[in-house]
């Protein structure tokens, strides 16, 4: 394994300057691409900063005709939304499957 160093953001503003001054940092939110691509030693990054715990990237709003849903939602999240279900059936049965 190569050194990395782990951060976990404390907010978005942290993770921007973490970022800023490591250029080969990466983002971790859920490891679901970057995690294979590490032990396959295809990336290298210098820190592995950890976005997942950012509430602020967690919510499922609707106003008037849009609906927002956070970088950090999870599928599950977006299945069982009842904002989800009502504005759009579909994308709620898609994330369910």
């Amino acid at each position: 394994m190569f050194p990395v160093s782990y951060v976990r953001a404390k907010s978005l503003k942290h993770a921007a300057e973490v970022l800023a001054a490591n250029p080969e940092a990466k983002v971790l939110a859920g490891g679901m691409t970057l995690l294979p691509t590490l032990k396959q030693r295809l990336a290298r990054p210098s820190h592995l900063i950890d976005i997942g715990a950012l509430n602020v990237l967690r919510a499922i709003k609707r106003s008037q005709d849009k609906l927002s849903i956070g970088a950090g939602v999870r599928h599950y999240e977006v299945a069982a939304s009842p904002v989800v279900r009502d504005a759009i059936p579909a994308l709620a049965y898609l994330a369910s499957q």
